[in-house]
């Protein structure tokens, strides 16, 4: 039993238009903090508890989301959590290892961002300077 479709013709061809490939990506999971500072203020703070300021060997600012450096390494600690959190195995460990207390040391280091903070427990506003610049000559990045 054949059926003659002619040269470039399928059956249900006109049926069935070839659509969207389907994807195979798996959807975005869903974060479970809004923010950085949720993030801090409910996962970050509550569990990296240390002795800071005031004599410690560790700098910190109740404001350190007014510190550039801070800011930005809050982020970036708070989005690769959001990500690694996912991984079944080694995830959260390699969270830690890899991300929050590499990126906390910088930020408690008495002579890190927090330096001028840490003397009377209270943000002191950073420098308003970033660090010095010169611009390359033309050429250098080609």
């Amino acid at each position: 039993m054949s059926e003659d479709f002619g040269e470039d013709t399928f059956p249900d061809e006109e049926a069935h238009p070839a659509g969207p490939e389907p994807s195979h990506e798996e959807p975005a999971a869903e974060l479970v903090y809004d923010s950085a500072l949720e993030f801090f203020v409910e996962l970050l703070a509550p569990t990296y508890v240390r002795d800071v300021n005031e004599g410690a060997e560790l700098a910190w600012c109740p404001e350190w989301y007014k510190h550039p450096e801070a800011l930005i390494r809050m982020e970036s600690m708070w989005r690769s959590w959001e990500h690694l959190r996912l991984e079944p195995a080694l995830g959260i460990s390699s969270w830690w290892l890899n991300h929050a207390d590499p990126h906390m040391r910088v930020l408690m280091d008495t002579k890190g961002p927090f330096k001028k903070c840490a003397h009377d427990n209270r943000h002191i506003s950073p420098a308003k300077s970033s660090l010095p610049h010169v611009v390359p000559e033309s050429g250098i990045f080609d």
